[in-house]
């Protein structure tokens, strides 16, 4: 019995600190209640006292599901391609019942900022593990400064020649391994994947002394144009950028404006302005800004010391000496290739050209992300863009957004995904009509 009344106090009381946002009075009330709920019925009592736990739980995460957008209405007084885009999202948004009525429902006993992301954590570590193996066709790319980059395709022989494709812009560090469900859903939703992979990542060492934290628009340009020349079937060509990936996405699209061959995008957690983005990380979550730090210096500095260190002592000593993730953003700049750190946030901060941007594009934050705050989300900005769909949700933490009674869905993928076949539709319809 003693066992029996502990267990269900424990998860009763897990379950009401997660739905209260870490309350520890009213997850203290509800253990004690369950814990005396079974000490007097046994184990009935903890059961009913539980299962109600749960239904009260559910409705709590039911009535902050519902999320909302923000979005630049078409007028008459907008030029013909900015009115073309608000109309283009007027008419997804009509094919598009996830985005009309926006609800993401987190994974109960997973729904808060931590266990949510740390779920995605697990997750992610079984992809990158001999559980999972994923059969990519790399194309290895030299730079003109003799840098490489490389794109990862996910095998998909199912699809026909003229799939759609869909890019994806990774993580801070990451690659295609910590892609990979993005892909697999793709596939599972009859689009081809892959992921470019910058400079310094997916195990290829620097080969020039030069990388950018937020990856170099001018590298994309080439990848796009490798994609589009290894697949000139493909019906219809999106982007999708995840976290700092989001930030390369705007800056690629508002360089290339209309001469982009990408039809739409989805921005994932974006951090909006890199000049402060990162500042108030390390002051509001110190653990969270020390890992991805560390990460970075082993993924940049630590594989590629000699290369880095020959070519400038003092920009790599100073990233060495990096307390903090805006502190490393600042100091590397010259392997960036920029003269001064003010030309390299003109040149890669994506509110420098977020108004350049000519495609549809989605845009995902949640309130509870601890990387990119909900402080750092520019409304202002979004409803002055036509063509831009900002979707903000209560909860979702990180990029991690895992849904369904075991955690195993994505939000996002999924809403991305219903996005982007929203767009293709609408795209396509419109090619007919001309």
């Amino acid at each position: 019995m003693a066992a029996a009344s502990l267990a269900s106090g424990l998860a009763s009381g897990y379950l009401t600190w997660l739905a209260e946002e870490g309350s520890l009075l009213r997850s203290g009330l509800a253990a004690g209640t369950s814990v005396a709920a079974a000490w007097q019925w046994g184990g009935v009592g903890g059961l009913v006292c539980l299962a109600g736990t749960l239904v009260w739980a559910r409705c709590r995460l039911e009535r902050r599901s519902r999320g909302r957008l923000v979005s630049c209405s078409p007028s008459p007084a907008m030029g013909p391609g900015p009115r073309a885009r608000g109309q283009a999202v007027l008419r997804i948004l009509e094919r598009c019942e996830e985005l009309r009525n926006p609800r993401y429902l987190p994974t109960l006993w997973a729904s808060d900022t931590w266990t949510n992301c740390g779920l995605f954590i697990i997750k992610q570590l079984v992809d990158k593990s001999f559980l999972r193996s994923e059969d990519y066709t790399r194309e290895v790319l030299t730079m003109a400064d003799g840098g490489t980059v490389s794109i990862d395709y996910s095998p998909c022989p199912a699809l026909a020649p003229d799939a759609p494709m869909v890019i994806f812009l990774h993580t801070i560090t990451g690659s295609a391994r910590e892609t990979s469900h993005f892909m697999r859903y793709a596939t599972r939703r009859g689009w081809r994947s892959c992921v470019f992979n910058r400079r310094g990542h997916a195990g290829i060492p620097l080969t020039s002394p030069s990388f950018n934290v937020m990856g170099e628009p001018s590298d994309t340009a080439a990848q796009v144009a490798a994609v589009v020349a290894r697949h000139p079937e493909a019906s219809y060509l999106a982007m999708v950028g995840i976290s700092a990936g989001s930030g390369l996405l705007v800056t690629y699209l508002g360089k290339e404006g209309e001469h982009t061959p990408v039809q739409a995008a989805a921005s994932l957690c974006p951090a909006y302005d890199i000049t402060k983005a990162f500042s108030r990380l390390s002051i509001n979550y110190p653990g969270v800004d020390a890992h991805i730090l560390a990460s970075m210096k082993r993924l940049f500095l630590n594989k590629n010391q000699e290369i880095l260190k020959a070519a400038d002592p003092a920009a790599y000593s100073a990233c060495v000496s990096a307390a903090t993730i805006h502190q490393f953003l600042l100091a590397h700049w010259p392997f960036a290739g920029a003269p001064s750190l003010q030309a390299y946030f003109e040149q890669n901060n994506p509110m420098e050209w977020v108004g350049s941007v000519a495609r549809p594009t989605l845009i995902i934050n949640s309130e509870d992300d601890m990387v990119c705050l909900a402080e750092n989300i520019r409304e202002d900005i979004v409803s002055a863009l036509p063509g831009a769909l900002l979707l903000r949700t209560q909860r979702g933490s990180h990029i991690a957004f895992n849904e369904g009674l075991l955690g195993t869905g994505n939000y996002l993928s999924r809403v991305t995904m219903d996005f982007l076949d929203a767009a293709m539709e609408v795209e396509m319809e419109g090619r007919k009509g001309e």
